[in-house]
């Protein structure tokens, strides 16, 4: 009977030492395993992080592309557009001062008096002047419109605003025309009403 319950502490014994032996390398697996599981978990999160940063940058450069080719359609329009504006600055710029030369003419072919009108035909001189510069440098800023240029929002913007120049030159040279006019023919109405209370 001795020798049975020697049996028992002995696998006992050795159950115990197998435990003691085992367990730092059972729990050192653990934190390995871990620690494994942990990386794996980065890695994948870091590739999905990296696919979703390509997905974008390709997203913004089909964008991009789609953009540019919508443009490139657009170009000879826009250089049309813009050589227009520039050609109608001039076709203006020569019907208002037709109109001034016209009606300076009729003024002194009437031999009427007017006390202000060199005063009048000073301020349609300043606005032609102030016109036709603003009317240059808008045919001056009409360049050919590239997408893939430099800079073509700013050269579009440019333009944009000298021809903005340009309107408000024609806009005051036309109202200083239109006062020349109704000045003379203030004087012409006041005339021919004396004139007719004569007869």
């Amino acid at each position: 009977m001795i020798k049975l319950p020697s049996k028992n502490y002995l696998f006992t014994g050795l159950a115990v030492a197998a435990i003691v032996v085992t367990m730092p390398f059972a729990v050192n697996a653990l934190p390995a395993r871990a620690q494994e599981a942990q990386t794996t978990a980065q890695q994948r999160q870091e590739t999905a992080q990296v696919t979703a940063a390509d997905k974008r940058a390709a997203v913004q450069t089909r964008l991009a592309d789609v953009k540019l080719k919508v443009c490139q359609q657009r170009e000879k329009t826009i250089d049309n557009i813009m050589t227009r504006m520039g050609d109608r600055g001039v076709k203006q710029l020569d019907v208002f001062t037709k109109i001034a030369d016209r009606t300076e003419v009729f003024y002194v072919k009437s031999g009427k008096v007017l006390s202000n009108y060199n005063a009048l035909v000073d301020g349609v001189n300043a606005k032609k002047a102030d016109a036709q510069t603003a009317v240059t440098a808008a045919q001056s800023t009409t360049v050919t419109f590239k997408c893939d240029g430099t800079d073509p929002k700013g050269a579009a913007s440019s333009f944009k605003t000298s021809l903005e120049a340009q309107n408000q030159a024609l806009k005051a040279y036309k109202t200083a025309v239109k006062n020349l006019i109704v000045g003379v023919k203030s004087v012409q109405g006041t005339t021919s009403s004396t004139e007719g209370s004569k007869q």
